[in-house]
């Protein structure tokens, strides 16, 4: 069993329980442990995977309740960094059918230097999914160094882009031209098929794929929410359905999504179409799963609960 190695942010989500209102309307919130690299290594962990996080939270009683979040899923946290500088904030408001509203406070999670970490040295599948690591300061720096230090080592990678309005309301050029670098360099693609379209600049997502520029046999896979999962592998095309849910709260089900792939990655990395078709099934179930309770980590599923469900 290889390590899944995620690195980026991990913040605390004030999630508004007043449904169906937008952050202007909303005036209640609840605390949530969140940050999508950090919600799939939990993901993984809890499916029996091995997982380890890297980030820097702030020393403070938020930054704490984070670090005993993780490890209470048993998740490595030698590289979690506890800083001076207060943690990372996200407001969230949930609309009908799952739908969120973001608004980003930015603290100590884009402050990790590549010189704090302690990387895997063997045995790795390394996973970059943070909305936030490609907004410059350290942890940019950090993100691509560490990047090149899988490339080096000859990891499997995981890209995740995550793209948030919120984050890039000028620059959007700059994150699909960055976003274009990691895909290029990833043995795994996760997007949503909104982020296919900004990224390709393409309508059709079949042609979004074709336009990417690829390794030779990198998997990409396109989540179509209720409707599934377009995958692609050896130029194969084929739309893997999930199972009916009622979502209640969307977030995090694409990072529920990608813990799964790379748990069964991590166990065995699949060699044909159909194993990696059988991947993708059961991680649309994960993920469905994860969209049935408030909180991006608290829906995260276990494989028993999974069982049970379905």
């Amino acid at each position: 069993m290889k390590t899944l190695f995620c690195i980026g942010e991990l913040l605390i989500d004030w999630i508004s329980t007043d449904i169906d209102s937008s952050l202007i309307e909303s005036v209640n919130f609840i605390k949530k442990a969140g940050g999508a690299p950090a919600n799939v290594t939990i993901a993984a962990s809890r499916l029996g995977g091995k997982a380890a996080f890297a980030g820097k939270v702030g020393k403070d009683a938020f930054g704490l309740f984070l670090k005993e979040t993780l490890e209470k899923d048993n998740v490595d946290t030698q590289n979690l960094i506890l800083a001076d500088e207060p943690t990372t904030f996200a407001y969230v408001s949930i609309k009908k059918g799952g739908d969120r509203d973001f608004i980003f406070m930015r603290g100590a999670d884009e402050l990790l230097k590549f010189s704090d970490l302690d990387l895997p040295k063997e045995n790795a599948v390394f996973h970059f999914g943070s909305a936030t690591g490609f907004l410059g300061g350290d942890l940019t720096d950090t993100y691509f160094k560490t990047l090149e230090y899988a490339l080096d080592k000859k990891f499997f990678i995981s890209f995740d882009p995550n793209f948030r309005d919120a984050l890039w309301p000028e620059n959007t050029a700059d994150f699909i031209k960055l976003s274009q670098d990691f895909i290029s360099k990833a043995d795994f693609i996760k997007l949503s098929d909104e982020e296919a379209q900004l990224i390709s600049g393409k309508e059709d997502l079949q042609e979004a794929i074709h336009s990417f520029n690829l390794k030779e046999n990198a998997m990409v896979c396109i989540t179509l929410g209720k409707n599934g999962t377009l995958l692609y592998y050896q130029n194969r095309f084929e739309i893997i359905s999930s199972i009916k849910v009622d979502a209640i709260d969307t977030t995090g089900a694409g990072d529920a999504f990608v813990g799964a792939m790379l748990k069964q990655i991590g166990d065995q990395n699949p060699e044909n179409f159909e194993t990696i078709k059988q991947y993708v099934s059961f991680a649309n179930k994960v993920a469905a799963i994860s969209t049935t309770e408030f909180g991006a980590l608290e829906a995260l599923p276990t494989t028993e609960k999974i069982s049970k469900i379905i």
